[in-house]
């Protein structure tokens, strides 16, 4: 690619460089920066007494940056099912937009690989799993300069296939267990439903379905097991004071009504005192989180993490959950 000043007679087919202003019927007009001088817009130049400008020229093995990002916008989500929609490219970008309310996931790794092929291509996302809205930009694709080599564009091409996902929100039946003790007291069980609530309602969840009982196993298991025969798909638990054992009395509920504890604790702070478990009623999965107090908060979290990937139908491998400790320090 040639870029540099050029005499503006022999401007033609260049790409401007920079926005310039000029005039045209007596009017100042601005042209913008990646506009290509055709002989209009060269007549026009002449006419303004413009004796060179500064543009670049492309080689025969290269593709502008327009049509690029726009190539490699169509592979990256090929997906029917990817809940993406892409924008025009302008300006040698392209936007990725969300059409629902969801999480992003993607492959970080696959993300390298396409930002590894050449300098020229600059691919940049939302951190993977993160909960986006719709019509939310959760991706973009650059063009450095304004002209790619055609066989860099093509690798990335061959890499990059449904590269991006939107997993959208599903609706799930919520319930919450609050236990309380003779010191509990009742504005801690209303804010912990209300915060719970709205923490739901940015999911598109505006209903569920809560229960308060005392702090003993016997009666945790009464009410687990009344969630449970009330088709609960997740149910959440707030102690009177933090799990902080796998022997403590909340963890010990769950195991005598035959639940399995999947993980206690994890790399994120605040959040890391979550308990993680399951319950296997016919062919049906129901998962209990033992929530940290810092789910009281509004304030994003651990809690939130794990949330988002249950309310999409996203299994969470132990392996995963200690990935979160990059970046988990909120």
């Amino acid at each position: 690619m040639f870029f540099g000043e050029v005499k503006t007679g022999s401007s033609l087919g260049g790409i401007l460089s920079s926005s310039i202003e000029i005039y045209k019927n007596k009017n100042k007009i601005k042209i913008s920066k990646g506009t290509v001088i055709n002989k209009n817009l060269l007549d026009l130049l002449l006419l303004n007494n413009v004796e060179s400008i500064k543009c670049a020229k492309l080689d025969d093995d290269e593709i502008d940056e327009n049509s690029a990002v726009h190539k490699i916008s169509k592979k990256i989500i090929t997906s029917k099912k990817s809940n993406i929609k892409t924008q025009e490219p302008k300006n040698g970008r392209c936007n990725l937009v969300s059409s629902v309310d969801g999480i992003i996931i993607f492959q970080p790794n696959q993300l390298l690989s396409i930002n590894s092929v050449t300098n020229d291509i600059g691919i940049a996302s939302l951190r993977a799993y993160s909960k986006v809205k719709k019509n939310q930009v959760v991706a973009s694709i650059k063009a450095i300069p304004f002209g790619i080599k055609k066989n860099n564009l093509q690798d990335i091409i061959n890499i990059c296939e449904d590269c991006f996902k939107i997993l959208p929100f599903q609706k799930k039946n919520i319930h919450l267990i609050q236990t309380t003790n003779q010191n509990t007291r009742t504005k801690i069980l209303e804010k912990t439903l209300e915060v719970t609530k709205d923490r739901l309602s940015s999911c598109g969840i505006n209903k569920i379905t809560e229960k308060k009982c005392s702090h003993e196993i016997k009666s945790i298991c009464e009410q687990l097991k009344k969630s449970v025969n009330e088709d609960a798909d997740i149910i959440l638990i707030f102690g009177t004071s933090a799990i902080s054992d796998i022997n403590d009395t909340i963890p010990q509920s769950i195991i005598q009504i035959n639940g399995t504890i999947l993980r206690l604790g994890m790399p994120v702070e605040p959040g890391n005192l979550i308990l993680l478990a399951d319950i296997k009623i016919s062919n049906k999965h129901i998962s209990i989180i033992g929530m940290p107090g810092c789910a009281r908060s509004k304030k994003e979290n651990g809690v939130d993490w794990i949330l988002w990937r249950k309310l999409c139908d996203l299994k969470i491998s132990s392996e995963e959950i200690n990935h979160m400790g990059n970046g988990g320090l909120l």
